[in-house]
């Protein structure tokens, strides 16, 4: 039996009545198309939850307990996540090199107010700093990976014909406005939800050619 099977059938196995306890929570499993497999442990899923949000402002989420919502949102993010690195691995672009990360690694510290509230939330969560800065890294890899294939689809342009066709149609919408006065806004208010359908459906892909399993359903018991 291989290492991933035998561990997931420990996860499954319940304990008889009284005996053992749970160690860790399998939540699910991601294997990228033609790629191997990766455990997400529920420790794994809040250590990337509380990254994510703090490098996105949100100090708070540094040490108090996550709710489910927040968690069933990360592990759709983190799959995200891990299927697009995956794919930009398999394509080899958009490497972040060690400078950049650390750079990122700066940022992310001083969302902290004094080195020892960084260092507590290290501590608190078991995060090592090689931990927040694979994450920081990571995310820095995707981004870059979307923001050139988006850059450089023609999917995403917007023609001025386009433009004139969505003003006519949401003209309500934009409160009778001439087009002169909203051309440039509408412009790229189309390019955004074209970019949004663009990556959904580069994820959607991603996801049809690996596979996803969800083993828990978080805040099921709530």
């Amino acid at each position: 039996m291989s290492p991933l099977a035998l561990l997931l059938a420990l996860a499954a196995a319940a304990p008889p009545p009284g005996e053992g306890r749970v160690v860790e929570e399998v939540v699910a499993v991601i294997r990228p198309a033609g790629g191997e497999a990766r455990v997400v442990t529920l420790t794994k899923l809040t250590e990337e939850a509380r990254i994510v949000l703090v490098s996105r402002g949100a100090t708070e989420a540094a040490l108090r307990p996550l709710d489910a919502p927040a968690l069933r949102a990360t592990l759709d993010w983190y799959v995200d996540q891990v299927l697009l690195s995956e794919e930009a691995a398999r394509l080899g672009v958009f490497e972040v090199d060690p400078a950049e990360g650390r750079a990122e690694l700066e940022r992310f510290k001083r969302r902290f107010g004094r080195p020892e509230d960084y260092a507590a939330f290290l501590a608190g969560n078991g995060i090592s700093e090689e931990d927040v800065l694979a994450a920081l890294r990571r995310m820095q890899r995707v981004q870059r990976y979307l923001d050139r294939r988006m850059a450089t689809s023609a999917r995403a342009r917007v023609t001025d014909a386009e433009v004139e066709a969505a003003w006519k149609e949401r003209q309500a919408e934009l409160g009778g406005a001439p087009l002169s006065q909203v051309r440039d806004a509408l412009r790229a208010r189309l390019a955004e939800e074209r970019v949004r359908a663009e990556v959904k459906s580069l994820l959607a892909d991603l996801r049809r050619r690996g596979e996803v399993r969800v083993l828990v359903e978080l805040g099921a018991g709530e």
